[in-house]
């Protein structure tokens, strides 16, 4: 199968060896290690005298499962988009003039194999972002059974859960509800919603700009483009998963103690 650029990616497709994998993630593996929820007795036991208990701590404990398990995955997708960067994308200077100054050349430092490689990445960066939203949903859903909120999950639900967690838990509410407005945060967003939503940033969009003016007339200019280069990505995921270990350790001791520890 051949993309836009008349390479077959399938050429370049791979998976690492299984002795690269921790190599090739080694560089955040502090971050990656703390991503993770585990009860602190680990020894919940469903008692028939107490239903209402036992249901909230089970499904508690089937969300904190999920909560790792969509870590791993998350690791692994991370792990796959490292391998196709660290195999070369060429793509920090991503144009260049011509030589009498007219004329664009894009990705002037490609080989195929640099296609490929960034195809491949931009394959799994998609998906990271999307891992990533799922784990901060995943946060949400722990929240909810841990204090037995009872929320259903609908729209609005985050909304919902910190609205209950400001009277149960001030701290952990305040900690939550400025994560918005973390730099890191705020630029994952962006970019998972343009990846989803709109033109893709890793890709060179039309360069079309138009700006409408006071009086009401509009201008039209051509330029370059836009393109998000590989480095820019990998910058804000490394500081996601950084994000992500913060996460966890601020809510790791209020969600896996037992209650009556």
């Amino acid at each position: 199968m051949k993309g836009m650029i008349n390479v077959d990616i399938y050429d370049y497709a791979k998976s690492p060896k299984s002795e690269d994998w921790k190599k090739i993630c080694k560089d955040k593996i502090e971050s990656i290690d703390k991503i993770g929820l585990e009860r602190t007795k680990n020894k919940f036991k469903f008692d028939l005298l107490n239903f209402n208990e036992g249901y909230h701590g089970i499904r508690l404990n089937y969300w904190l499962q999920e909560f790792n398990n969509r870590a791993f995955d998350l690791t692994t997708n991370y792990t796959l988009l490292k391998s196709y960067y660290d195999a070369g994308i060429p793509d920090d200077e991503w144009y260049t003039s011509g030589e009498d100054g007219t004329g664009i050349r894009y990705f002037p430092h490609f080989e195929e194999r640099h296609h490929g490689n960034l195809y491949w990445f931009g394959f799994y960066l998609e998906s990271y972002y999307t891992r990533f939203e799922g784990l901060i949903d995943a946060v949400y859903h722990v929240i909810n059974l841990k204090y037995k909120f009872d929320i259903e999950p609908a729209l609005g639900f985050r909304k919902k859960v910190l609205t209950k967690l400001e009277t149960e838990d001030k701290a952990l509410y305040d900690y939550l509800v400025t994560l918005p407005d973390d730099a890191v945060f705020k630029k994952v967003n962006e970019y998972r919603n343009n990846i989803v939503h709109n033109y893709r940033p890793n890709q060179v969009d039309n360069g079309y700009v138009k700006e409408k003016h006071d009086d009401g007339s509009t201008t039209i200019t051509m330029t370059v483009g836009n393109y998000t280069t590989s480095t820019e990505f990998l910058t804000n995921i490394n500081d996601s998963l950084d994000l992500l270990a913060e996460i966890t350790d601020e809510i790791r001791n209020k969600v896996t103690e037992d209650d009556n520890e």
